[in-house]
């Protein structure tokens, strides 16, 4: 089945379709929502509750954009919300960032590599690198997605970068080309 096919099909509210789109975009959806939340548990969970979103909104998608990405958004979005009702989204001191983890050596060109470093980072300044580096969203979109000021949002992403700076240096992090 297309892309194209399988969105005209859910649009229809296809059953077949449906899991189709599921098989397709859940370990996307998957990576996405274990950004954002950290854990792989409640990254199932919030893969869930995206794909009822997804369904729930089908009919809203246009078609102008990648379906990859609007698909991305939800599930970003998803997380959010679920963050903001839990409280999760605090402001942190740089004094209490503390230094996790145990492993002495991890290679850049590694996904789970990469993950380990960015999961270490405190939620307020994860959330805030993921969505501007990883999901290109701007400082304004991010202030608006987090209720938080535009400086908050540009000063928690040069904090979140000094951090993965300082555990890249702790762990003896080799960049590979």
């Amino acid at each position: 089945m297309t892309e194209a096919t399988i969105i005209s099909q859910c649009k229809a509210y296809n059953k077949v379709a449906f899991k189709e789109l599921v098989r397709i975009y859940s370990p996307t959806l998957m990576s996405v929502c274990t950004r954002y939340m950290g854990d792989k548990h409640h990254a199932e969970d919030m893969v869930q509750e995206s794909f009822i979103r997804i369904f729930q909104n089908i009919l809203t998608y246009q078609e102008t954009g990648s379906f990859k990405s609007w698909l991305c958004r939800i599930a970003a979005t998803t997380c959010l919300k679920e963050i903001r009702k839990k409280h999760l989204i605090v402001d942190v001191d740089m004094s209490d960032y503390e230094e996790l983890g145990t492993a002495d050596y991890l290679m850049m060109g590694d996904e789970a590599g990469i993950m380990k470093i960015i999961e270490e980072i405190p939620l307020p300044y994860r959330l805030v690198f993921n969505m501007h580096v990883i999901e290109g969203y701007s400082h304004l979109e991010i202030a608006e997605l987090l209720g938080v000021g535009e400086s908050t949002s540009r000063s928690q992403l040069s904090r979140a970068r000094k951090m993965i700076q300082a555990l890249l240096i702790k762990y003896k992090v080799q960049l590979t080309a």
